[in-house]
């Protein structure tokens, strides 16, 4: 491989439960009951602006989309003046593992302001070549935008990328897109998606994805020579 895009938030960083607490204290404020369980059954993986417009239509609230959007961004500011969410184990590891090797970048449809701090926080932001956020596109995943926008911008054709996501509507954007794809999630999704590789952690996908690299670096030395 080429080069890497990593998802966020569920891939690099564990953060399904702080957004379902954020998104359930913002339903509460409209006497909405509506758990931080049941928000990760239905949204799990799903992008901001989606959610929103879900929400909307099931509990009919008198916001428009973008005005909860930035509600919930200062809701989410707000409760990382308190805390930082953790990485996912193994990411650290890798991400140190493969930098210089091959470009890196976080691909993801939250975003940019909270992305970038949170990568900021844990050391990594100098660590990616590029951040592509939802903000970078009109069509956010599960649409293949923006990983082709991620390619046109690395300069590889998609093939030459590997992409690294935790979700179904993750890994619907890169195969699209045409990148060969990693499912990182200790959960057995159902999907019917051509992955290349499933893995329950990035512990597990280490080996893999480092293999992965140095064939691709071993093929353009022999290039090279012929």
């Amino acid at each position: 491989m080429q080069a890497i895009c990593f998802d966020f938030d569920g891939t690099l960083v564990d953060s399904e439960v702080f957004h379902a607490d954020n998104w359930s204290t913002f339903l509460q404020s409209w006497n909405i009951d509506f758990s931080k369980s049941l928000f990760m059954t239905d949204y799990a993986g799903v992008t901001w602006d989606k959610v929103a417009l879900d929400l909307k239509r099931r509990f009919t609230i008198e916001l428009s989309a973008e005005d909860m959007l930035e509600q919930m961004e200062s809701i989410t500011e707000q409760a990382l003046l308190v805390g930082n969410i953790p990485a996912k184990s193994g990411v650290d590891a890798l991400l140190r593992t493969l930098v210089g090797k091959v470009p890196l970048a976080v691909v993801t449809g939250a975003p940019r302001i909270y992305v970038e701090d949170i990568l900021s926080r844990h050391g990594w932001r100098e660590l990616f070549d590029h951040v592509f956020s939802g903000d970078d596109v009109a069509n956010n995943k599960p649409a293949p935008d923006i990983y082709q926008l991620a390619c046109e911008t690395l300069g590889f054709a998609p093939q030459e990328v590997l992409a690294i996501e935790d979700s179904i509507t993750g890994v619907t954007s890169s195969v699209a897109a045409g990148l060969k794809t990693v499912l990182v999630n200790e959960v057995e999704l159902e999907h019917n998606q051509p992955l290349d590789y499933s893995f329950s952690s990035m512990d597990h996908a280490h080996s893999s994805v480092m293999a992965l690299v140095m064939l691709s670096a071993e093929s353009s030395v022999s290039s090279d020579m012929v």
